[in-house]
């Protein structure tokens, strides 16, 4: 995994995160170097990990975001909630149409 230049351990993405991720990023009205951005409002955390995480397309990462690219799949991780997913996993199951993110405890 790399992040911006540095190889370091941090959230992880499964390979179903990862495939879903390229399509969203693949789409022709998604501008080149964009990314799903994870942030928080109000980063806390609790026995089953981080809550109150929103996640979203991003045109570009902002100032002091860590990027994740892996795969083509370019994740961008709000300051303030990186150092809370370094040990998570960034996983997606599908519903028909619908994707459901959900990060869970690495194992």
């Amino acid at each position: 995994m790399t992040i911006g230049r540095k190889e370091m351990s941090v959230l992880a993405l499964s390979d179903k995160a990862t495939e879903a991720i390229e399509r969203i990023l693949a789409r022709p009205e998604v501008p080149e170097g964009a990314g799903v951005r994870i942030a928080s409002s109000a980063p806390t955390t609790d026995a089953r990990g981080p809550s109150d995480l929103q996640l979203g397309l991003a045109a570009a990462p902002d100032d002091g975001d860590e990027v994740i690219e892996e795969a083509g799949a370019r994740v961008f991780l709000e300051d303030t909630v990186a150092e809370l997913l370094d040990d998570k996993l960034l996983d997606v199951d599908r519903s028909g149409e619908q994707l459901r993110f959900s990060i869970s405890r690495q194992w």
